[in-house]
């Protein structure tokens, strides 16, 4: 009978581990769209992996030779706060960027917007942006 109990017990804490793995945001696509006239828009797709996210940038109309730094910043595209996460440059319209310790669900909590600039002597100026909400999915 005991063991009968702990195999129970046992069973319902695998069952709980599967449907939490199972709620969590795996995947996630944010829209991108041009700012200032920059005719420059496109997708970043977050994807987990493990206690990480990888963000895929994919930036059309970006010029080919100038670097362009971007991030991801706490509040929306409408009223940017402060670099929350650090990407990769995009350059020639691409970046991938592993950002460590962050779940996709953990920034759908929260008010973030990616953000590409200009340039790094030009950071003043926004080019695209795009909020993480959970109305992307």
């Amino acid at each position: 009978m005991k063991r009968l109990s702990l195999l129970m017990i046992s069973l319902v804490f695998v069952t709980v581990a599967q449907l939490s793995a199972a709620a969590a945001t795996s995947t996630l696509t944010v829209a991108i769209h041009e700012q200032n006239g920059s005719g420059e828009s496109g997708t970043a797709t977050l994807t987990q992996m493990g206690a990480d996210v990888k963000v895929v940038l994919t930036i059309k109309g970006a010029p080919a030779t100038t670097p362009q730094p971007a991030h991801i910043h706490d509040g929306t595209c409408a009223d940017l706060k402060g670099v929350a996460y650090a990407l990769s440059n995009v350059v020639n319209g691409s970046s991938t960027t592993t950002v460590k310790g962050v779940t996709i669900d953990k920034l759908l909590d929260g008010k973030y917007a990616i953000n590409v600039h200009e340039s790094a002597a030009n950071l003043g100026k926004y080019v695209a942006c795009g909020e993480i909400a959970k109305s992307a999915m």
